[in-house]
């Protein structure tokens, strides 16, 4: 059941500045959560940001429109410098993120539904993703939605001696 007000979009360029937004609040709020760094992305022009706003990118939103949380979906096609490597018939959930003040109300359970979606409609048969392994609440979340741990892990890019642990799940 959604949440009531709360509703997903996916981006399009026109997008470019919620999700400069959101995505520059999320590397501010959580700088070791995500591979890239705010110093990556904060000098970048609109045109970057409108490129980087696009339809595999979804947002939950509240009734007004504010953005809430955000997820995005690729597939190996997707040609980008990342910690996973999509196999054959794979779909990368990547940089999950939901507002502070929006935690506990079901907005991560809307962005992994409707990643779960996506990743269907892309013809995936496996959904994978990276979490820190002490991010406890995020692998809670996951596994909430059929996220298994696969054994695979990667060494944080900044954090000496921490993980990035491979979940996985069926489309």
């Amino acid at each position: 059941m959604v949440p009531v007000g709360l509703h997903v979009v996916r981006l399009g360029p026109d997008d470019w500045r919620d999700y400069r937004e959101l995505r520059l609040g999320m590397l501010r709020d959580a700088p070791d959560a995500f591979w890239t760094q705010l110093a990556d992305v904060e000098h970048l022009a609109e045109e970057d940001w409108r490129q980087r706003s696009h339809d595999r990118t979804l947002h939950v939103r509240d009734a007004d429109g504010t953005p809430l949380g955000t997820a995005t979906v690729l597939t190996r096609e997707a040609n980008q410098v990342l910690g996973l490597q999509a196999g054959s018939g794979d779909a990368l959930v990547l940089a999950v993120y939901v507002v502070p003040a929006a935690r506990g109300r079901g907005v991560v359970d809307l962005l992994l539904e409707a990643s779960h979606g996506l990743a269907r409609e892309l013809g995936c048969t496996r959904l994978v993703l990276q979490v820190g392994e002490a991010n406890l609440a995020a692998r809670r979340a996951y596994e909430r939605h059929g996220y298994r741990l696969t054994g695979a892990s990667l060494p944080h890019p900044r954090l000496a001696g921490q993980r990035d642990l491979e979940m996985a799940r069926p489309v």
